[in-house]
């Protein structure tokens, strides 16, 4: 039982800290040059995959994506169902 504790913990901090990824990739777009920066590459390119899927699918409205809150909702759901399922044990 130790060993699902400290994996649901593991699943769990990667989890909010993609969304933390998430966050800070979309407060960059505020800022010029910061998706150029060093930081900004490494940010773009954990959190660019998930982004660009959602991008495709869901069109920007007046110029607004809402590819990162879309993003944070599926963290959010499978933050919800890793919860769930760890408490199946």
């Amino acid at each position: 039982m130790m060993i699902l504790g400290v994996l649901y913990r593991i699943l769990s901090t990667l989890l909010e800290l993609y969304g933390l990824a998430i966050i800070i990739y979309a407060l960059m777009s505020w800022v010029p040059q910061a998706y150029s920066s060093k930081f900004g590459q490494l940010i773009g390119r954990i959190v660019s995959p998930l982004m660009n899927t959602i991008e495709d699918h869901v069109p920007s409205i007046f110029g607004l994506s809402f590819a990162p809150v879309i993003a944070l909702l599926v963290v959010g759901g499978l933050q919800w169902l890793l919860r769930m399922v760890f408490n199946l044990f």
